[in-house]
């Protein structure tokens, strides 16, 4: 067992564990990504490779990254208020988030111009805070749905069909 929970060569003598330093580089948000996908890598060639070590394996990503995720700051917020407060709170951010792209807008020269007391410093500063609110928002509101990969297909699909178009148009040119 000691080859799934702790294996040698994921231990450098006078380092951390490897995910550890993963988390300490990349971040939570990285590593409940790389164990989501380490685990389904695991579950997907398990009869075609290492049998039941690789469905321990894959139980093993699948435990630490429940364990990160409770411990996620984003998660603990979208659990403590629950799906309608955060909904609420999304619909808010993303009207800040509309104001902050129509100044951003004005101060480039697209619309009425904004005030010379306000600096094109100030504009993207907001612009950059109220991006990250509506993201933060957004990604609890999906998790409290559990629609991760019901969004993630459609992003694909959506992707795919804008992809499609731009050649259409560029095969017209």
């Amino acid at each position: 067992m000691e080859a799934v929970n702790h294996p040698a060569h994921y231990n450098i003598p006078g380092r951390k564990e490897c995910i550890d330093e993963m988390l300490d580089l990349y971040g939570l948000d990285a590593v409940l990504n790389f164990c989501v996908l380490n685990s389904y890598k695991y579950l997907y060639r398990h009869e075609l490779k290492n049998g039941q070590e690789d469905l321990d394996k894959a139980k093993w990503y699948q435990d630490k990254g429940l364990e990160l995720a409770k411990n996620s700051g984003k998660i603990r917020i979208a659990e403590h208020y629950g799906l309608e407060p955060q909904m609420q709170q999304l619909i808010e951010e993303m009207a800040e988030l509309t104001q902050a792209i129509c100044k951003h807008k004005r101060k480039n020269g697209d619309g009425q111009p904004l005030s010379d007391a306000i600096a094109a410093r100030h504009v993207e500063e907001n612009l950059i805070e109220e991006l990250a609110d509506v993201k933060l928002v957004l990604e609890q509101v999906i998790f409290l749905l559990r629609a991760e990969s019901d969004v993630q297909k459609v992003v694909n699909q959506k992707i795919e069909r804008t992809l499609e178009r731009i050649g259409e148009e560029n095969a017209g040119n």
